[in-house]
């Protein structure tokens, strides 16, 4: 019997804890559903990441299925070998958290997350104990994939604008974070004509600095975009389903500035983009400037793609560098977002120059550790809709949408901790209602 909870992007935790080797064979015992079934199978550098592969594909060949070995790939690497080779994948990962979480991320045949349903199920099965039998003939073979890789790299430069990068030939800061990104982002970027210089570019396991890039872990990666005149830089997470860009002046886009930079320009013959309660106000404005429209949806990738999918959106992203593009897979790319930055460069000016078209407005965030992140959020949810007064959604954690501004508090689908984001178009006010929000999360941790 195995207790567990899946959140916003598959199942998380720390290893040796909530995340075991037994919980990796009975996992992979679980997703089978008939004997032969092929089910992809990668994961990032971290540590762990091996020992827990071993216990999936065990436990996946001992009920019948056949294991398709990535190995070490980047999570939209293993997305498209699933979608193109496999009816179901798992990615062996957690993403920007520290080195020792690791996790389980499932994908069915599309090359998509599976849906919460699916999850439920697995979640039931796993807390009753109903593992498939093991096969009486036997265990399935397993087989390492080597093309993985190319393939991804082939459908990336097929919807880029390949012959403006080469006609331009941007020089690029690849910030790998010796994560999974180090089996293709330096090797895609030269491929598509650009001239690239590679840091934290070993996938040893060893991290060389924090998993989630930011302007504090990219200070090297920035350094170096200075003092080689480089055009550009990208650093990535643990799994290589986000991106970060840095302009030529060495200094990291915020997040907002990013996605407002990209949604617009993909959607500038009048398109439709998605994204989710975090974002900016400047998203709406980028996009609006560009004749196209913007939708709304909760938190994660996994909403984003099923709101692409509803509204036949070209382009859907997140303010934590995760982009989805619906021609390639429905699923955050950080290899193709780069791509597409290095693209946008080329076409129509540095990005130093291009951020500040995006009108800013005043934003806070913040995060707060907890011990129960649900028990938390029933308690800070009646005090906010209680003190706060305006249009209320309540259905991803608690947005309030005012005169000016906004407010969300929302907890974490991977870690335990409350988010808060505010966002106003005068300084003071923002000031004021973050501290007032502030208080009341604070009051209500659990």
């Amino acid at each position: 019997m195995v207790n567990i909870n899946f959140g916003t992007s598959g199942i998380r935790g720390v290893v040796n804890e909530g995340i075991t080797p037994e919980l990796g064979l009975v996992l992979g015992r679980v997703i089978v559903k008939k004997k032969g079934m092929r089910i992809t199978v990668g994961r990032d550098t971290r540590a762990s990441g091996a020992i827990l592969e071993e216990a999936l594909v065990a436990g996946i060949n001992s009920s019948g299925g056949c294991a398709l070995r990535l190995g070490v790939a980047s999570t939209p690497t293993l997305a498209i070998a699933t979608r193109e080779r496999a009816e179901r994948g798992v990615m062996i990962t957690a993403s920007h958290n520290p080195p020792q979480y690791n996790g389980f991320k499932l994908y069915n045949r599309f090359g998509e997350e599976i849906s919460r349903e699916d999850e439920k199920l697995i979640e039931n099965a796993l807390a009753a104990g109903k593992f498939n039998p093991a096969e009486p003939e036997g265990s399935c073979e397993s087989y390492e994939v080597n093309d993985a890789v190319e393939r991804h790299m082939e459908i990336a430069l097929r919807l880029t604008d390949v012959k403006a990068i080469e006609k331009k030939k941007p020089k690029v800061v690849v910030d790998c974070g010796n994560g999974a990104a180090c089996s293709i982002a330096p090797f895609l970027l030269k491929e598509a004509g650009c001239r690239v210089i590679s840091v934290n570019a070993e996938p040893s396991g060893i991290f060389s600095r924090s998993l989630e890039p930011n302007s504090e872990s990219l200070e090297d990666a920035c350094s170096l975009v200075r003092s080689t005149g480089a055009d550009m830089g990208v650093g990535y997470d643990g799994d290589g389903d986000r991106a970060v860009v840095i302009d030529e002046s060495g200094e990291v886009l915020g997040l907002d500035e990013q996605l407002s930079l990209l949604s617009g320009y993909i959607a500038k013959e009048g398109g439709t983009v998605v994204s989710t309660v975090e974002a900016s106000l400047a998203l709406k404005d980028a996009v609006e400037k560009r004749r196209g429209r913007l939708i709304t949806t909760n938190v994660g990738s996994r909403n984003v793609a099923d709101a692409i999918r509803a509204s036949g959106a070209v382009f859907g992203g997140e303010p934590c560098g995760e982009y989805i593009f619906p021609e390639e897979v429905m699923s955050p790319d950080g290899m193709l977002a780069t791509l597409k930055f290095v693209e946008l460069l080329c076409m129509e000016g540095k990005l130093g120059k291009l951020r500040k078209s995006v009108k800013k407005y005043p934003i806070m965030r913040a995060k707060f550790g907890c011990t129960d992140r649900r028990a938390s959020m029933d308690r800070i949810k009646g005090i906010l809709v209680r003190e706060f007064r305006g249009e209320v959604n309540e259905s991803d954690g608690v947005r309030v949408d005012f005169s000016g501004g906004w407010l969300l508090v929302r907890a974490s689908g991977t870690e335990p901790i409350i988010r808060i984001t505010c966002e106003h178009r005068n300084k003071s006010e923002l000031e004021k209602v973050f501290s007032k929000a502030e208080r009341i999360v604070k009051g209500g941790l659990q």
